[in-house]
């Protein structure tokens, strides 16, 4: 006597609705990652220029060393070379960035009158990494960021008129002061100083 097949038992599914189940969950997963993945192009497309919008913003035009360096209240030793300075303004602080080099003997001769009595210039114990940088800081000026620098690096900060001396007195604002000798018996002078108070501007 002929017998009829046994249905299939509930839940268990036929080889085919197995791999076209599959197959649907392998095309959901590969749309969502295309999403995700053109999600994440966009927004680090997006992100770009207005990183780099970031990084232009706010620096005053005109603020050259000789006007950078009254505002700041130092005297860059005559025989400075390859002179950078500029002002950054945002709505927190203002930002004067001065940069020179000169021999080593004649930066410390700059420092020393500025630096409060019986304290050392530092080493850069815990250097940034290579290709830091900072909104208001010396990438701008063409330079590499202090804080990224080690060999020969030295570093200090000084206010106005902690020291007894004519610098000190002069001196109209703190500054993050850093010496680098780059090269032996050569050393770039690096002054970064911030006002909570808006400073004057550079004249056009």
């Amino acid at each position: 006597m002929n017998r009829s097949a046994a249905p299939p038992a509930a839940g268990r599914r036929k080889p085919w609705q197995r791999r076209l189940a599959i197959g649907a969950w392998v095309f959901t997963g590969l749309c969502v990652f295309g999403f995700l993945g053109t999600a994440l192009t966009v927004m680090y497309e997006m992100r770009q220029p207005a990183d780099a919008e970031r990084r232009m913003c706010c620096w005053e035009e005109n603020a050259t060393p000789e006007w950078t360096a009254g505002a700041l209240g130092v005297q860059v030793p005559e025989t400075a070379t390859d002179r950078r300075a500029g002002l950054h303004s945002n709505v927190q602080y203002d930002a004067a960035l001065l940069a020179f080099t000169v021999t080593t003997a004649e930066a410390d001769r700059f420092v020393q009158p500025l630096r409060r009595d019986g304290t050392q210039m530092v080493p850069n114990l815990r250097p940034e990494e290579p290709g830091f940088t900072r909104s208001d800081g010396f990438t701008h000026l063409g330079l590499p960021e202090p804080e990224t620098l080690v060999e020969g690096m030295r570093s200090t900060s000084v206010c106005p008129r902690e020291a007894k001396t004519p610098e000190s007195g002069a001196l109209r604002l703190c500054a993050q002061i850093h010496a680098h000798e780059f090269q032996p018996g050569m050393t770039r002078i690096y002054l970064w100083a911030g006002s909570d108070a808006p400073l004057n501007k550079p004249p056009a």
